[in-house]
C-alpha cells in the first residue's frame, strides 16, 4: 500500500535534504523533493474544490463507504486488511487514507458510511478558506461567539478551536497561533479525539 501521512511528509522532507549516496557511483532514482510532492498532491485534488458542510470532493458525510471509495480521485485504502469471509461488524470504525500523490487526507468510516474528513495538509481547504497554517485569530474572527474552544484531550498544549455549520462540525488543531491540522464531519464520528478510540 501506498499510504502516507505526517511520516510521509517527513521522510520526503529528509530525503530532500540529505540524499543518500550512490554505491560505487552508480545512479541511482532520486526521491520527490517536497515541494514535488505537494505539487503532486495538489495537481490530484485540483478538480476537488473545498470541504463544505456537505462533504469534500463528490464524497459527502453520510455516504455510503462503496460510493466514496468510487469518487475520490485516487485509491482509498486502510490499514487494515480483512480476508474475504471474516466475521467484521458493519457497524465498526476504521481509517481509509488517501493514496500517492494524496498525503495528507484520510476518511473515518462508521456504520458503513462516512462520518468525517481528517486533514493534515495545506492543499485543502474549508470553502471559507481555512486550512492547516492559518492563523487561529482569522477563524475566531470569522465565526466570533459561536466558535468553541477547548482543550485537547490527549495534547495539552494543542487548542480545539469547534464550529457547527449546519450539522457539520468543523474542529481545528491550534498549536502556537497556527491551525496544524483539522477535520470536518458528524456526530458522534467527529468528535472521536483519537480517530475510532
Amino acid at each position: 500500500m501506498a499510504k502516507r501521512g505526517i511520516l510521509g511528509l517527513m521522510m520526503l522532507a529528509g530525503a530532500a535534504c540529505t540524499p543518500a549516496p550512490s554505491p560505487d557511483g552508480l545512479e541511482t532514482g532520486t526521491a520527490p523533493t517536497v515541494s514535488e510532492a505537494v505539487a503532486a498532491e495538489r495537481a490530484a485534488l485540483s478538480r476537488c474544490g473545498e470541504v463544505s458542510e456537505s462533504g469534500y470532493c463528490g464524497i459527502e458525510f453520510g455516504m455510503a463507504v462503496d460510493e466514496a471509495k468510487g469518487r475520490f480521485p485516487v485509491a482509498l485504502e486502510g490499514y487494515e486488511q480483512q480476508p474475504p469471509g471474516s466475521d467484521v461488524s458493519p457497524q465498526r470504525c476504521y481509517e481509509l487514507f488517501a493514496v500517492e500523490p494524496v498525503l495528507g487526507v484520510s476518511f473515518l468510516i462508521e456504520g458503513a458510511k462516512v462520518g468525517r474528513i481528517d486533514i493534515i495538509t495545506e492543499a485543502v481547504r474549508t470553502d471559507a478558506g481555512f486550512g492547516v497554517g492559518t492563523q487561529a485569530s482569522a477563524i475566531r474572527t470569522h465565526y466570533g461567539a459561536s466558535l468553541g474552544a477547548k482543550t485537547n484531550a490527549l495534547e495539552p498544549e494543542i487548542t480545539d478551536l469547534s464550529a457547527m455549520v449546519g450539522a457539520t462540525k468543523f474542529i481545528f488543531e491550534i498549536q502556537d497561533g497556527l491551525v496544524r491540522g483539522w477535520r470536518a464531519g458528524l456526530a458522534p464520528t467527529i468528535d472521536y479525539v483519537a480517530h475510532c478510540g
